[in-house]
């Protein structure tokens, strides 16, 4: 499988710090690159609650930009990985209802990302098995989350 890249930050800066998962056999699961103000996303994405600068690597130059995801994990594993960001998806049957119960909750509670969430669960409920259907589902996931950590002075 080809990895997706995906943009789970808008932040404009260069990354200065590098985190990858593997899985139990040791085949890579992602590669997250971040700057120092992001850093906190890499141990959400691992499922971590603090971030071991041991698990980090500094970023040799010319680096992507910060928030930059190579991603090759099913999508099933992928929605897991953004409801470690955003507890409130996954846990819930399958990756198409997971986004569902997100989108319900969202706007239950008034979310601001709410009916953009609403409309990545009727795209992901189009078409489950469709992988271009996933891609863009994942795409959208990342410019909602990229939305949701913008760089703050």
């Amino acid at each position: 499988m080809n990895p997706t890249r995906r943009q789970l930050t808008a932040c404009p800066r260069p990354a200065t710090r590098i985190t990858s998962r593997h899985n139990s056999t040791r085949t890579l699961q992602w590669v997250l690159y971040v700057c120092e103000t992001h850093r906190s996303l890499a141990p959400q994405l691992a499922g971590s609650t603090h971030l071991n600068h041991k698990t980090t690597r500094h970023v040799e130059q010319p680096a992507p930009r910060c928030g930059t995801l190579y991603d090759e994990q099913r999508i099933e594993q992928a929605i897991d990985s953004y409801g470690r960001l955003n507890p409130w998806i996954g846990g819930v049957g399958t990756w198409v209802e997971s986004l569902r119960e997100a989108a319900t909750f969202a706007a239950h509670l008034r979310e601001a990302d709410a009916d953009d969430l609403e409309r990545v669960a009727r795209l992901a409920e189009s078409g489950p098995e469709d992988p271009t259907v996933q891609a863009r589902v994942l795409k959208e996931l990342a410019r909602i989350e990229a939305a949701r950590t913008s760089c703050r002075p």
